[in-house]
C-alpha cells in the first residue's frame, strides 16, 4: 500500500476490486446453499454443507462485510489507488472471504458460545471500523477543516482505531467459523498493519501533518485502545 497525497477516483481499479470480491461473496453463498438450487446440478460437487446455523451467520458476516466495504472503498476512500495494491487486495480478500465461508460452511458442529462471541465481535468491530471512518469523512468534508488531522471520536482512542475495528471482525469471522486454522487470516492482518501499513501510513502523515501529527502521536496508542 503506498501512500500519497493524491486524490484521484481510481474508477478502473476500484470497480476490478469490486468485481473480485463481488465474485468471491456470490460463489460463496451460492455454494452454501446449491442444495437449495436443484437448476444448478453442477455445484453439487463444490457444494459447502455443513450446520445450516453456522451457513446462515456467515452468509449475513459475507452480505454485511461486502455492503461495508464497497461504502468504504467508493465514498470514504478518496486516495489514489496502484494497480500492484489492487491486484494484490483483490486476490488477498477474495481468498479470505471464500476461506471462511468454505472452512465455516463445512463445519457440521453445531453453533455455540465461542461462536456468539465470534458474532459480537464481528458486530463491535464492524462498527468500530464502519463509525470511525465515516465521523472522520463527515469531518473533513467540512471547508474549515481541510488540511488539518482528524484526531476525533474513537480517533481518541488509537491512531489507527479503523484498523483495530478490522482485527476484530475478522478475529470474530474466524471464531464463526470454529475452525483454528481459519485464525492464520487475522493473525496475518495484524501483523501486516503493525509491520507494513502502520509504519508507512505513519511516515506519510508525519510528513503531511508534521507537528500535529507528533503532537497527536505522542499522547494516543497507536492500535489497540488502552494497550499499543
Amino acid at each position: 500500500m503506498i501512500f500519497k497525497d493524491q486524490y484521484d477516483p481510481s474508477f478502473g481499479r476500484k470497480s476490478v476490486f469490486t468485481i473480485c470480491i463481488t465474485i468471491s461473496v456470490s460463489v460463496s453463498i451460492l455454494l452454501m446453499y446449491s442444495e437449495h438450487l436443484p437448476s444448478f446440478p453442477w455445484l453439487q460437487p463444490y457444494q459447502i454443507s455443513g450446520d445450516f446455523v453456522r451457513r446462515t451467520i456467515i452468509a449475513a458476516c459475507l452480505i454485511i462485510y461486502f455492503v461495508r466495504l464497497q461504502v468504504t472503498v467508493w465514498v470514504f476512500q478518496k486516495r489514489q489507488w496502484t494497480w500492484l495494491e489492487t491486484i494484490t487486495i483483490s486476490i488477498l480478500m477474495t481468498f479470505a472471504l471464500y476461506a471462511f465461508a468454505k472452512l465455516g460452511g463445512d463445519n457440521k458442529q453445531g453453533v455455540g458460545i465461542i461462536e456468539m462471541i465470534g458474532v459480537l465481535l464481528y458486530v463491535s468491530g464492524s462498527y468500530i471500523n464502519t463509525y470511525s471512518e465515516s465521523t472522520r469523512h463527515v469531518w473533513k468534508l467540512k471547508a474549515e477543516n481541510r488540511g488539518r488531522l482528524y484526531t476525533r471520536g474513537l480517533f481518541r482512542l488509537a491512531m489507527h482505531i479503523n484498523y483495530f475495528g478490522d482485527i476484530l471482525l475478522f478475529t470474530g469471522f474466524a471464531m464463526i467459523t470454529g475452525r483454528p486454522v481459519a485464525y492464520i487470516i487475522p493473525l496475518a492482518m495484524t501483523l501486516n498493519f503493525i509491520f507494513n501499513i502502520i509504519p508507512l501510513l505513519d511516515g506519510y502523515l508525519e510528513k503531511k501533518y508534521g507537528d500535529e501529527f507528533r503532537d497527536y502521536s505522542k499522547k494516543t496508542k497507536k492500535l489497540i485502545p488502552l494497550i499499543y
